[in-house]
């Protein structure tokens, strides 16, 4: 419901004239009423319409009100669903059997019309607040998912305050580049609508297995994917993970190929993974931030992606110390990597 939405309210009771003095009421109000003269058939209602409260007689016939509410707030997506009882018995014990089935509040019979709408407009108020704080949580949720796997999601969305604020944290990870080989060359001849088709296809195939793979996407830079394990949750083998996402992004970028048509089939994809300490979290300014890793581990690891070749998967000496006897590879010879000094242990994975 928003506040722009005429409210609906399920009224439940066995007496016409109650039904009929509830719909006095509550009509002038701008309320949409919907009845029930029994347990079984509110069951029915609620599960049909789109209700925003429900007003429950205690006593009635076959189902009691108390039982009816019960059975109502069983069912997870009913919990913040507003229950106002109305009863006769003007007794402790009564008030005490109706909260323990999941009742929100309690009137009086006879009651008046003045304290009857404004405890529904409170009741309401409430309700409002919570469905608005379930929307953007879902319009997170929805929006997280194109960065980070579910288990992430729900670590972010139980401390937003942590990961909302401008500001990093050393942590140790696996930086991980995937470049498609041949990609530059080949879209000089093609169309704009056609380089945007192909490189949606394939980020949509690979990205998916990022996430598969436990990682936290960072961004596309042109043909390239930048992703990393290990924050902003840690978890374990991280490495190992990486490298098997690369290693099934090989697996699925020729199963893409298939399809496509001759000249297209001369892509491939180079991946580099590296792994060590970097600086994580949030850069840019409060309007506009994106989550991402910096470091020389970073620029190392984009410097590795840069000279692997079509369906390589190469990693560092760092990287292979964290899965040493869990992946084949093959040694190749030190390479001079832009910005470094000195030679760097290169490895291809040839398996896991």
């Amino acid at each position: 419901m928003t506040m722009k939405d005429k409210p609906v309210i399920l009224v439940v009771d066995d007496q016409p004239q109650n039904i009929e003095l509830l719909e006095a009421y509550l009509v002038p109000q701008g309320y949409e009423i919907i009845t029930a003269v029994n347990g079984e058939e509110a069951l029915e209602k609620l599960s049909g319409n789109k209700i925003d409260l429900i007003l429950l007689d205690v006593m009635m016939p076959g189902m009691n009100g108390y039982e009816v509410c019960k059975k109502i707030k069983s069912d997870s997506d009913n919990t913040f669903l507003p229950i106002v009882m109305l009863t006769a018995l003007d007794n402790r014990q009564a008030k005490i059997e109706g909260l323990e089935t999941g009742a929100d509040d309690f009137l009086n019979k006879p009651f008046s019309e003045i304290e009857l709408v404004a405890r529904i407009k409170n009741l309401l108020k409430i309700k409002f607040l919570h469905d608005e704080v379930e929307s953007k949580n879902h319009l997170i949720s929805s929006m997280l998912h194109r960065y980070v796997n579910r288990f992430v999601i729900e670590q972010i969305l139980a401390n937003p305050e942590k990961y909302s604020e401008l500001g990093g944290d050393r942590k140790e990870v696996a930086a991980f580049f995937c470049d498609i080989r041949g990609f530059t060359s080949l879209s000089e001849n093609m169309k704009a609508d056609e380089i945007i088709h192909l490189l949606n296809s394939i980020y949509k195939k690979l990205t998916e297995i990022v996430f598969r793979n436990k990682g936290t996407f960072d961004k596309y830079m042109g043909d390239c994917i930048m992703a990393f394990w290990g924050a902003p949750m840690d978890i374990e083998d991280e490495t190992l993970w990486a490298i098997r996402a690369a290693l099934e992004m090989q697996v699925a970028f020729e199963d893409l190929k298939q399809g496509w048509p001759p000249e297209l089939k001369k892509l491939g994809i180079g991946i580099g993974i590296n792994y060590g300490e970097v600086v994580v979290g949030n850069v840019g300014t409060e309007e506009a931030m994106n989550y991402t890793v910096i470091g020389d581990v970073v620029n190392t690891a984009q410097r590795l992606e840069s000279i692997a070749r079509s369906g390589q998967v190469l990693i560092t000496k760092n990287a292979l110390l964290r899965v040493e006897g869990k992946i084949k590879i093959r040694a190749l010879q030190p390479g001079q990597l832009k910005g470094k000094s000195l030679p760097v242990e290169i490895y291809e994975v040839l398996k896991l």
